[in-house]
């Protein structure tokens, strides 16, 4: 498919928000971001019909899709996984994925990077770590992904000048200063943009690979506790 041409749909489901977007010859024709802790099961698909409906467009008009891999709540992510694998089953088109990190740093604006930072991303896990990873201005990766605890992330990060984006980047920034770093936060939003998530696949050119798995990103194991031994006498 002829991706830069195509009619596209995203979706983010992993985070703290649901967002959707529909993007037409690169350009974002409708989108939506709305900030919840929970509830996209019930959200995503009344809002996907709302932005369908403001754009003139029907699902089965889309080229492709395009969908957040996490990491973030195990829900959310498999929400936002299962709900795009159906579009893409039911329409015959292809779906592709891409991390929270590279859609969270796509939304830091140009002007934030003139100087050459390390943007840092930093995505609050809900427990006592943070998911990080960083990028070098031209949002090339610097490190993999990895989960981190706030004060173990000094030693993870090699930069001087760090521009940091995401929703634990509040929790950092102090323990980082004192480091003698030069710490900066970015303006972009702390959560994911589907039409950022859409960019990020055209520019990535994942439309135009055959057949890539997507699959979900998680840095740590499920939060589960074993049921409690019931055995009678």
């Amino acid at each position: 498919m002829r991706a830069d041409n195509s009619l596209l749909l995203g979706l983010d489901t992993a985070g703290s928000s649901c967002s959707v977007a529909i993007m037409s010859k690169g350009q974002v024709l409708a989108s939506r971001v709305e900030i919840m802790r929970r509830g996209q099961s019930e959200r995503l698909l009344p809002i996907v019909q709302d932005l369908l409906d403001e754009t003139g467009k029907d699902l089965m008009d889309m080229d492709g899709f395009a969908v957040t891999t996490g990491p973030g709540g195990f829900t959310g992510v498999r929400i936002g996984l299962a709900t795009a694998q159906g579009f893409a089953l039911a329409c015959n088109k292809p779906l592709v994925g891409v991390n929270n990190f590279e859609v969270l740093a796509r939304g830091v604006p140009a002007a934030e990077k003139t100087d050459e930072p390390q943007v840092v991303v930093i995505i609050d896990a809900k427990r006592a770590d943070l998911f990080v990873q960083a990028f070098d201005s031209n949002l090339m990766p610097l490190t993999e992904p990895f989960a981190v605890l706030p004060e173990n992330l000094s030693d993870k990060l090699s930069g001087d000048n760090l521009l940091l984006v995401g929703d634990g980047a509040d929790q950092v920034s102090e323990d980082l200063k004192v480091t003698g770093r030069s710490i900066s936060f970015s303006k972009a939003s702390a959560n994911a943009d589907a039409g950022n998530l859409l960019s990020c696949a055209l520019e990535q050119q994942l439309f135009d690979r055959e057949n890539q798995p997507v699959e979900p990103l998680y840095l740590r194991a499920p939060d589960v506790s074993l049921p409690k031994d019931k055995t009678t006498f």
